[in-house]
């Protein structure tokens, strides 16, 4: 009788399994299919979508904030480049070969040169672009240490990239899907097929898709990843965007994707405690006046560029700075820098150095000699032009504390000239394409070489991707 029962308890959920039964719960995985998705929403992913839709696909980008821009949307608007119309209209004399050289030897000859080419050749097609889509930008200018006016930006920073692409994708056919995060990548075989995501009411969704683009930002808001691949900044202020958690990253590895480290970051600075760089209190760090360490010496020239800067202040003690004022550069910035706790003022150097820690003997020297740089009209230590530079003595003094930062990444999954995503053995993954900051190893070295790089680079792949992905979904 036990084994008749048994039967037929097999028989009923066999029944009950043929007509769907087997759940009171109801399936809510939503399942949705097109030509191409596009995960992530800042220059690269925009532009990726733009160009893919263009070319004839039915595209879909997700985003996991509530409004794409990412980084970008944070940044100066800046683009670097070479041969594009507002530049030539400035007779401007510059060459891809100079901009490659530039490029390559900031790398210290470490950068792809391939790569550098490939960006270098299409950055003025580029930046036209942008300026076909409604970016509207300025004079061209120097960024990074080179000479060369190859830099423009937007009146309205990095929202005025970011508008008129996603205006561009909206107009083009591209659909949003906001506070959308992917969560894996959908492979058959070797091939990547999809993406499992979660929607904006926490249902899990499923995109089917001929091509997968990934453009996810950096990874410095996720310090496992920091620790792994840029240890440099482990514990460092960052002020990217806070998508920037690395979640391409991590899905492509799980999907076998190689990786390019060279433990690089676009190094920045900060004034202790602040969470931006546009605030009153935080922009005092930009001021080209006198920068101590803990030791009370003077450690760099102070107007160099910023990455440059970066890579002198990590190797100070506890990586801490004090940038200082007296009455003669005084700001209203400074009092409410001191009421945050990230300055100290006094009427007396001495005093001054040992509420900061700093050593007070070494302190005091150091002003008195920097005073008598100023006097004489040459910067003996470091070669700054100081000439006409305010001496420090008039108190009250103020020491302002300022740390490393970090504005992103320079190291991502590896991608051909193509923008497809290789393996650890150098093929590409099929259906997988990368671009952006998610995937800039093979393009930068350690130090970030000109701000509007990183967003050149970005749009350039981007635009690549986007094409690629869209041929393949043919």
């Amino acid at each position: 009788m036990r084994k008749l029962g048994l039967l037929l308890l097999i028989g009923l959920l066999t029944l009950s399994s043929l007509f769907g039964c087997t759940s009171t719960q109801p399936d809510n995985t939503k399942k949705l299919t097109y030509d191409v998705v596009v995960v992530g929403g800042g220059a690269a992913g925009l532009s990726a979508s733009i160009e893919a839709a263009k070319a004839g696909a039915k595209v879909v980008l997700i985003e996991k904030l509530p409004m794409v821009g990412g980084s970008t949307m944070l940044s100066g608007g800046i683009v670097y480049g070479t041969g594009y119309k507002i530049q030539k209209d400035a007779g401007i004399e510059d060459s891809v070969d100079a901009l490659v050289q530039y490029w390559l030897e900031k790398s210290n000859n470490v950068a792809s040169e391939p790569y550098l080419r490939f960006v270098a050749e299409r950055s003025g097609e580029t930046i036209d672009w942008l300026v076909e889509l409604g970016v509207e930008f300025g004079a061209p200018y120097a960024t990074g240490t080179s000479p060369v006016l190859r830099a423009v930006s937007t009146a309205n920073h990095g929202n005025g990239l970011i508008e008129p692409l996603k205006a561009t994708a909206e107009a083009n056919g591209v659909e949003f899907l906001l506070q959308t995060s992917a969560t894996k990548l959908i492979k058959d075989g070797d091939k990547v097929v999809g993406v499992e995501a979660v929607d904006s009411e926490g249902n899990p969704l499923i995109i089917n898709a001929k091509a997968v683009v990934l453009a996810t930002g950096g990874f410095d808001r996720n310090s496992e990843l920091v620790t792994t691949y840029a240890s440099v900044a482990q514990g460092q202020t960052t002020f990217s965007g806070v998508g920037n958690t690395g979640d391409g990253l991590v899905m492509a590895k799980e999907a076998g994707a190689d990786v390019v480290s060279n433990g690089g970051v676009i190094g920045f600075r900060a004034v202790e405690g602040e969470s931006a760089y546009t605030t009153d209190v935080c922009l005092l760090m930009w001021m080209p006046y006198l920068y101590v360490n803990l030791d009370g010496k003077r450690f760099v020239n102070e107007t160099i560029d910023y990455p440059l800067f970066y890579e002198e202040l990590i190797k100070q003690r506890d990586g801490v700075s004090y940038l200082i004022f007296d009455q003669n550069t005084y700001s209203a910035a400074l009092d409410k820098a001191v009421e945050k706790g990230s300055a100290f003022v006094s009427d007396s150097l001495e005093d001054l150095a040992t509420q900061a820690g700093i050593d007070p003997t070494e302190f005091v020297n150091t002003v008195n000699n920097y005073n008598q740089m100023i006097d004489n009209g040459v910067d003996t230590e470091f070669g700054k032009a100081i000439v006409g530079y305010p001496k420090v003595n008039a108190p009250k003094y103020y020491a302002v504390k300022v740390v490393p930062a970090v504005l992103g990444t320079m190291s991502g999954i590896k991608t051909d000239l193509d923008a497809q995503v290789l393996d650890t053995n150098g093929n590409p993954i099929e259906g997988l394409f990368a671009a952006g900051e998610l995937a800039n190893g093979d393009f930068f070295n350690r130090v970030y070489p000109a701000s509007g790089t990183s967003i050149q680079m970005s749009v350039t792949f981007g635009r690549v991707a986007g094409i690629k992905a869209a041929e393949l979904a043919k």
